[in-house]
């Protein structure tokens, strides 16, 4: 495996757990409680729900069968009563949202940057060096 291997498939169970959470009724619990519960952010719940559907991949691989939508109590359902339960139960409030952001505001985020840049001086030497005239 290369080394890009990882990184796509991280991204790739990061995109199917992003529309599983949308579309799955267990999947949208996970998140749910991830977020409301126990106190984590949004790519701290995601992390979650990729372990999740990295398991129903593999067993969907090895039991040779195809993905099914199934409520809490594992009846099947479908794409219509799936997200209907999404909605009413699953939907994580947006004030929980807004605390949990990494980035709080862009004013706060520049003052965070000038003051490092006031702490941490930067020496670009490369570019203070002479450079060579190209004709």
């Amino acid at each position: 495996m290369t080394k890009a291997g990882p990184a796509i498939m991280r991204w790739a169970l990061f995109q199917t757990g992003h529309i599983g959470h949308s579309h799955d009724p267990q999947l949208a619990r996970v998140y749910y409680r991830e977020m409301v519960h126990n106190g984590k952010n949004h790519m701290q719940a995601m992390g979650a729900v990729m372990s999740h559907m990295s398991a129903r991949v593999l067993a969907v691989l090895r039991e040779d069968k195809p993905y099914e939508l199934r409520d809490i109590d594992c009846r099947p359902i479908s794409r219509e009563e799936a997200r209907k339960i999404i909605l009413t139960r699953y939907q994580v409030p947006e004030e929980i949202r807004k605390e949990r952001r990494r980035r709080k505001t862009p004013g706060n985020f520049k003052l965070q940057k000038k003051l490092r840049e006031m702490l941490v001086p930067r020496v670009y030497e490369a570019a203070a060096a002479p450079q060579p005239v190209v004709t």
